[in-house]
């Protein structure tokens, strides 16, 4: 039996870009020892795992068995066969490069990887990249999407909070307007999104706002005027579940992005100052949602005044809707009445 160990230590987004190399990984070591190293906020989506053993690098903590130093010495002592370093970051090279493993697997060669793609092209999408990491390893295919183990718990607060506000499993949006507290210039007008919402509920869709808690004050002002207030109700894997009997769902480009898309569902997502070509969500680049401008991408976090945030300011409810329409026309989105901008 080989000891194969996968590193993947954040962010939220790229956590579930590689959940489909994980599960190509495992795939391909079927009969072999499987171990997962992540961050503390992230354990708990593959504690239920059936065959992925996952523990924790916690940085910040300096001498436990759980920090960088303790995991360093630990994976020096397991004599892993083989490491795929799916982070990329100056931890994984160290924690790659103490493990002496026969085969490590990464993004570039050098002194840490010996097995890696002839060329890395940083301006490929996220996942394409990942794809050609373990396909040096012999990895030739990848799902697109992948499964997650959510406790009974996870799944009994799900249902009981649609049962309770009366949703429609396949009638309902999960709308996220909201961005990352560093990242203003990620979020569409809240005003559009309201307007937007709005479109759905008169063809006889539900609208369902979710985030965290900095997303509370905007989520509890769209919800006066369209849908659910859901702020901070939902855990990530619960955000997946809801995601999975979802009719579709609208959000900037952000974590609950790439967890709905990994439920299986169609997003919507509206790009402005980063580059949507690398960081769409996987599987969904047809309904990516931009305005082209000469100054982006820019990856400012705050946009110029006097740039006005075209970029997002520019793309117009209606036409949101119309896309939406043309999309998913099988789901029969017929609006009721005039469709105001």
């Amino acid at each position: 039996m080989k000891k194969i160990l996968i590193i993947k230590l954040s962010s939220l987004g790229d956590i579930f870009m590689a959940l489909p190399h994980m599960e190509a990984i495992l795939a391909h070591y079927p009969n072999d020892r499987v171990t997962l190293l992540t961050t503390p906020s992230f354990v708990d989506l593959f504690l239920r795992h059936p065959r992925l053993e996952t523990l924790v690098l916690d940085r910040s903590k300096w001498f436990s068995p759980n920090s960088t130093l303790g995991r360093m010495a630990w994976i020096k002592n397991q004599a892993f066969d083989v490491v795929f370093d799916l982070q990329g970051n100056r931890i994984s090279r160290l924690l790659v490069r103490t493990s002496r493993a026969p085969l490590r697997v990464g993004k570039k060669g050098g002194s840490v990887y010996n097995c890696h793609p002839v060329a890395d092209d940083e301006n490929r999408h996220v996942f394409e990249r990942l794809t050609s990491f373990v396909a040096a390893a012999g990895i030739k295919t990848v799902p697109l999407h992948c499964t997650l183990y959510p406790s009974t718990s996870d799944v009994e607060r799900v249902v009981k909070w649609k049962l309770d506000h009366g949703i429609l499993d396949g009638r309902y949006v999960v709308f996220h307007a909201g961005s990352s507290a560093e990242w203003p210039s990620k979020r569409w007008p809240a005003n559009n999104f309201a307007k937007l919402a709005l479109l759905f509920e008169q063809t006889g869709w539900q609208c369902i706002w979710i985030g965290g808690k900095a997303d509370e004050g905007l989520n509890h002002s769209l919800a006066a005027r369209a849908g659910i207030d859901a702020t901070g109700k939902f855990n990530t894997m619960q955000l997946y579940l809801l995601g999975q009997t979802a009719g579709l769902a609208v959000t900037n480009d952000s974590g609950p992005m790439h967890i709905l898309s990994a439920a299986g569902i169609p997003v919507f997502s509206f790009f402005g100052p980063t580059n949507w070509f690398k960081h769409h969500a996987a599987g969904q680049k047809e309904r990516v949602i931009y305005y082209p401008v000469d100054c982006g991408p820019c990856y400012k976090k705050v946009c110029p005044p006097k740039k006005g945030h075209i970029c997002l300011h520019a793309i117009q409810p209606k036409s949101v809707f119309l896309k939406i329409h043309q999309d998913l026309g099988d789901l029969k989105l017929r609006p009721t009445a005039p469709m105001a901008e």
